[in-house]
């Protein structure tokens, strides 16, 4: 704790000695008081919910929130920005650079449970330089180099940033530092393309520990590259196109010692839209303070007495991914993760409405780590499902009142796996949160559903009240009995609400 503490004085220090008027600060401050399950207490369930008190909580989190958003809405961080942009000294050119560090104080405040580059990290600096040959257009004629020094999570593959994939992760759990990296782009009239190189160090084994001899690991550079288009065909018709490959480190185990793990995939969006801009999260966006770039208007909606807009847009991504065959030793087999998408957003005056639908397989699922045994391939002869989801979010804006309903709803069918001949199947919600049912049970459909009510106290305060209900059957928990121990259902309904003060400026 006295490091952390140390590393924030010094950045507060940092901070005050240069920031100027061209700087500015992302900061989202939340205060919530409730229960996510007002039916039980505190060892009742997994995960815990004592009585109801102040802070954000894992049950608060419903699967189908912020779908294209990587945060849910109840942190408390600040992204500290300074920023410089200026002419450069040949004519069209422009030179900008951006430092942006994320402090996030509800893991500061979580003592001792998170490391300081947990709580204090890099959110994307760049340095970047655009020339643009016509004046008049710069946005459709264009070449611009930008250059990560730290961060490349907002540099990706795909477009909703739930599937989204090719971010620092996906060098695998072994990776040791950042994932720095830089991108070309150049925009020609209605067509934009780009391609990018991102490059981090993995923990690599090079001999294997035996009774005579120790394990040697060496911190290895390991690369990825990628690349895509996107080609607005009409004015209201847009296609997208990606494509990367990714070093993941070498296997560590006999027979395929120093053999290189490696994913390759494409993605690929088709867009239909007429008053909706094709929008992609503002977690691939980079923090500009720059007048035509603003970043305060990407949490603050925008309302239009009797316009109606709407987008239709569908996705789909393929990764390949070289494993090890569970089947024969030594050798290695090609494993594949998709996941597909579709998204219709509709606005008429003040009323939004928005519906996704999404698949994903377990090997998608499961890309980073990657696989369900580390950089092992699932046997063909198990038993696996992918994830369906259908999810609507729907609210509607009172402009005087500065009051806003909302309503959420979703529909969940959960990947699985079960190997052959074992009875037992396992609930793979993500990478790593699993659930192992009892013996002889499948996994069953999850319904969620959220109303909320949300009121606008000024331009950056707002007051949220939500109420949510969870029907889900295969939360299971391990209890000890005097023959043992043994897998147990735990409840299936979770009904609880919170009162939540936030404010973004």
């Amino acid at each position: 704790m006295h490091r952390i503490n140390k590393t924030l004085f010094l950045l507060v220090l940092v901070v005050g000695a240069t920031a100027w008027a061209g700087d500015f600060m992302d900061t989202r401050i939340t205060w919530t008081f409730g229960d996510d399950d007002w039916f039980y207490r505190a060892g009742e369930t997994v995960p815990d919910s004592p009585l109801a008190g102040i802070g954000d909580r894992p049950g608060y989190a419903l699967f189908m929130d912020n779908l294209n958003l990587k945060t849910k809405g109840r942190e408390n961080l600040t992204h500290i920005a300074l920023y410089k942009k200026m002419p450069g000294f040949i004519k069209g050119l422009t030179t900008e650079a951006g430092m942006v560090i994320k402090l996030d104080l509800g893991r500061l405040m979580s003592y001792g449970s998170h490391s300081v580059s947990d709580i204090l990290s890099d959110d994307g600096s760049y340095l970047r330089a655009e020339y643009s040959w016509d004046e008049s257009d710069r946005k459709h004629h264009n070449f611009s180099a930008t250059f990560f020094p730290f961060d490349t999570e907002r540099f990706r593959l795909g477009y909703l940033w739930d599937i989204s994939w090719g971010g620092g992760n996906i060098f695998s759990t072994k990776r040791t530092g950042p994932a720095p990296g830089a991108k070309l782009e150049a925009a020609i009239g209605p067509v934009d393309f780009y391609v990018g190189l991102k490059t981090a160090k993995v923990s690599q084994v090079v001999q294997l520990g035996t009774g005579e001899t120790e394990q040697i690991t060496v911190q290895e550079t390991n690369y990825g590259v990628l690349g895509g288009l996107g080609w607005d065909i009409i004015k209201m018709l847009r296609l997208d196109l990606g494509a990367g490959y990714f070093q993941q480190g070498t296997y560590n185990f006999s027979g395929l010692l120093g053999t290189k793990v490696f994913t390759y995939g494409f993605s690929g969006r088709l867009s239909v839209h007429k008053g909706y801009p094709i929008q992609t999260s503002i977690d691939y966006m980079l923090y500009r303070n720059d007048p035509n770039i603003n970043v305060v208007d990407w949490w603050k909606e925008k309302y239009t007495p009797g316009k109606l807009s709407w987008s239709v847009s569908g996705e789909g991504t393929v990764l390949i991914q070289r494993l090890a065959d569970p089947i024969k030793f030594g050798t290695t087999k090609m494993g594949t993760g998709f996941a597909t998408a579709a998204m219709v957003k509709i606005k008429y005056g003040y009323f939004r409405g928005q519906v996704i639908g999404l698949v994903r397989n377990l090997q998608y699922i499961l890309q980073n780590v990657p696989s369900l045994t580390p950089f092992v391939a699932m046997p063909t002869d198990a038993h696996i499902t992918p994830e369906y989801f259908v999810a609507g979010m729907f609210d509607y804006y009172f402009n005087h009142s500065h009051l806003m309903p909302t309503l959420t709803v979703g529909i969940q069918s959960p990947a699985t796996y079960r190997a052959k001949g074992d009875k037992v199947t396992y609930v793979i919600r993500d990478a790593d949160t699993r659930d192992r049912l009892p013996a002889g049970f499948g996994a069953k459909t999850i319904y969620e559903l959220r109303l909320g009510l949300q009121w606008d106290l000024s331009e950056f305060m707002s007051l949220i009240g939500n109420v949510q209900l969870v029907h889900d059957e295969n939360l299971t928990r391990l209890k000890i009995t005097s023959n043992g121990q043994r897998r147990e259902f735990q409840r299936a309904n979770q009904f609880g609400g919170y009162l939540t003060v936030r404010a973004r400026f």
